[in-house]
C-alpha cells in the first residue's frame, strides 16, 4: 500500500512488518516480504536480518539461518544491496540466537562453525555465548573441546557465569570425576564467582557416590557457611548414600538437620512412599529413635499435599514405635482432614484424641466448627463448641462468626441471640468481622439481622465501611426496600464514605424509577 501511493518505506516500517508477520507465525509471508526488500533495495538494516534469523530459529529452521548467515558473511550475496557491500554484520545476539537453537537441536558442529564466523567478521563472543556452547558439548561428552573453549574464554578476559561453571561441573561428576570437578569450584572460587546449590550437589552426589564421606562433610559445611543453602535434593543425597552404606544414625542426623533448616523431604512425594517408609523403619529398627517432632514434620508435609491416608499411616507408625502423638500432631491431621472434605474421619480422629488425654486449643475448634459449617452440619458444631467451652477453649471471633450464621441458617433466633451475646462478652468483634457477617445474611436475604447488627456497630462506635453499606443496599434493594435503601446511601454519603460502581448504579435506577 505504502509503495503503491508512491512513499517510500524506510527501515523501521519494514522491520515493523516483518515482526507483525513473525509474531503471528506467517514465517514463509515474512521470508516473502524479506526476499523483496532485498530484490527492491527497499531500506534494511543489521536488525531485518536479525529478526528473520531468529524467527527460523524459533520455527525450527535454525539451518535456514545459517545460510542467511553465510549471505551476510559474503559467502553469497543479495543482489543488488547485499550485507557485505552494506557492510551489516550481524551482532552478537543475534548470532547468540541461531547457536542457541542448534545446540538444542544437538548440531553442535554447526554451532562452533557459526562461534567461527563470528571470530572472522570480528563480532567478540560474551559470556552467553560461551556457555551455551560448553553446556551443549558438556552434554555430549566432548570434554576435549569443553576444556578448548573455557580455556579460550578465559583468555579472552570473559569471565565465566555459575552457569558456565555448574555445566562443568556436573558433567565432570557424572563421569565420576570428583577430583577435576572439585578444581573447577576452587577456579571458581578464585575467580569470585559464588557458587550455588545447582553448583554443589553434583559435587555432593559424586563426592558420596565415592565414599568420600570426609571431602563430603567439608564441601556441606563449607557451602553452608557461605550463605548457599542445600536444599531437597542435596540432602537426598545424603540421606540416600549413608542408608546404602548402612550408615543410619548418621543418616538420621541429616534428616534432622533437614526438618531444623525447613526443608520438606520429597519422599512423601507420589511413588516414593513405600521407599520411605522401608527408610524410617530400617533407621528405627537400627535403634535410631525418631522423636514426636520428626514425626510431626512428615505428618505436616503429607497433610499439607493432601496425603491424609499415608498422613494416618505415620500416625499408626508412632503408636507401633512408642512415639506418643501431641496436639501438634492431632492439628495438622484434623487441619489435613478438613482441608480434604474428610469431616467423618476428622471428628473420629478428634474422639480418639480426646481418648488419648491430648487437651484440644482454638486451632483444633476452628479447623472442626468451619468443616461442619461448610458442610451444614450446624448441630454439631454448636454441639462442639458446647464440649470445648467444657474444656475451657474460648473460641475467637471467626469461629463465632461462622456458628452465628449456622444458627440463622437453622431458624435458632434464640440460639443466635444467646452465642451472640457469648460472643461480646468474651470477645470484641472488629468492623471488618461484623462486615463480613452483615454480607453473608444479606446474601441469604436475612436482611433484618443484618440490620440488627449494623444497629449494633453504631451502639458499639464501630464506623461502618464500603462493604457494611454495600452489602445492606443491596439487600434491601433485592427485598424490595428501596427506599431505605435510599435513607442508608444517604448516610454513606454523609459519612464520605464513596460508594462503589455497581451501588451507585442500583440507587441510580432507584431515583430513575422514583421520578417516574
Amino acid at each position: 500500500m505504502i509503495v503503491k501511493l508512491g512513499l517510500q518505506p524506510d527501515d523501521y516500517t519494514m522491520n515493523t512488518l516483518l515482526i507483525g508477520l513473525s509474531d503471528e507465525g506467517k514465517i514463509n509471508k515474512a521470508m516473502g516480504v524479506f526476499r523483496k526488500i532485498l530484490d527492491n533495495g527497499y531500506p534494511h538494516n543489521h536488525y531485518t536480518f536479525s529478526i528473520i534469523m531468529r524467527k527460523l530459529c524459533r520455527s525450527g529452521n535454525s539451518r535456514f539461518a545459517v545460510l542467511l548467515l553465510l549471505k551476510m558473511n559474503g559467502n553469497g550475496s543479495f543482489q543488488p544491496v547485499d550485507m557485505v557491500n552494506k557492510r551489516i554484520s550481524p551482532n552478537v545476539y543475534t548470532l547468540n540466537t541461531i547457536i542457541s537453537a542448534l545446540c538444542k537441536d544437538g548440531k553442535i558442529q554447526e554451532a562452533i562453525f557459526v562461534f567461527d564466523l563470528m571470530s572472522q567478521r570480528g563480532t567478540r563472543p560474551d559470556v552467553i555465548t560461551y556457555t551455551m556452547l560448553i553446556h551443549a558439548l558438556c552434554k555430549f561428552g566432548e570434554w576435549r573441546l569443553v576444556r578448548n573453549f573455557f580455556a579460550n574464554m578465559i583468555a579472552s578476559e570473559i569471565l565465566p557465569s555459575v552457569l558456565t561453571f555448574n555445566s562443568m561441573i556436573y558433567i565432570l561428576c557424572k563421569e565420576g570425576q570428583s577430583s577435576e570437578a572439585i578444581e573447577i569450584l576452587e577456579l571458581m572460587t578464585r575467580k569470585g564467582v559464588k557458587p550455588d546449590v545447582v553448583t554443589n550437589n553434583p559435587l555432593i552426589q559424586g563426592l558420596c557416590h565415592s565414599g568420600q564421606w570426609e571431602e563430603t562433610t567439608s564441601l556441606l559445611n563449607r557451602t553452608m557457611n557461605e550463605g548457599v543453602h542445600p536444599d531437597v535434593v542435596t540432602f537426598n543425597s545424603l540421606i540416600n548414600a549413608l542408608c546404602k552404606e548402612k550408615r543410619t544414625s548418621e543418616a538420621f542426623t541429616v534428616l534432622e538437620l533437614m526438618i531444623q533448616r525447613n526443608v520438606k523431604p520429597n519422599f512423601c512425594s507420589s511413588g516414593k512412599w513405600t521407599e520411605a517408609t522401608t527408610v524410617l523403619n530400617r533407621m528405627m529398627n537400627a535403634g535410631v529413635h525418631l522423636d514426636v517432632v520428626t514425626f510431626n514434620s512428615l505428618i505436616n508435609a503429607l497433610c499439607k499435599e493432601k496425603r491424609t491416608e499415608e498422613a494416618i499411616t505415620m500416625l499408626e507408625l508412632m503408636s507401633q514405635r512408642g512415639v506418643k502423638p501431641d496436639i501438634v500432631t492431632y492439628n495438622c491431621l484434623i487441619r489435613g482432614l478438613c482441608n480434604s472434605d474428610k469431616c467423618a474421619e476428622a471428628t473420629s480422629l478428634f474422639s480418639r484424641m480426646l481418648n488419648g488425654g491430648v487437651q484440644p486449643d482454638m486451632e483444633t475448634l476452628r479447623s472442626l466448627i468451619n468443616a461442619l459449617y461448610k458442610e451444614n452440619k450446624n448441630e454439631e458444631a454448636i454441639s462442639m463448641l458446647e464440649l470445648m467451652s467444657q474444656r475451657n477453649v474460648i473460641p475467637d471471633i471467626v469461629t463465632h462468626c461462622f456458628l452465628i450464621l449456622g444458627l440463622w441458617s437453622l431458624g435458632s433466633c434464640a440460639g443466635v441471640a444467646s452465642l451472640f451475646s457469648r460472643m461480646l462478652n468474651g470477645v470484641q468483634p472488629d468492623v471488618e468481622t461484623l462486615s463480613s457477617l452483615i454480607n453473608a445474611l444479606c446474601k441469604e436475604k436475612k436482611i433484618e439481622e443484618a440490620i440488627t447488627l449494623y444497629k449494633l456497630m453504631i451502639q458499639r462506635d464501630l464506623k461502618p465501611d464500603i462493604v457494611t453499606y454495600s452489602s445492606l443496599i443491596h439487600g434491601l434493594c433485592n427485598s424490595g426496600q428501596c427506599g431505605e435503601a435510599t435513607s442508608l446511601l444517604s448516610k454513606m454519603v454523609a459519612e464520605e464514605i464513596v460508594p462503589d460502581v455497581e451501588t451507585f448504579n442500583i440507587c441510580w435506577m432507584l431515583s430513575a424509577n422514583k421520578e417516574k
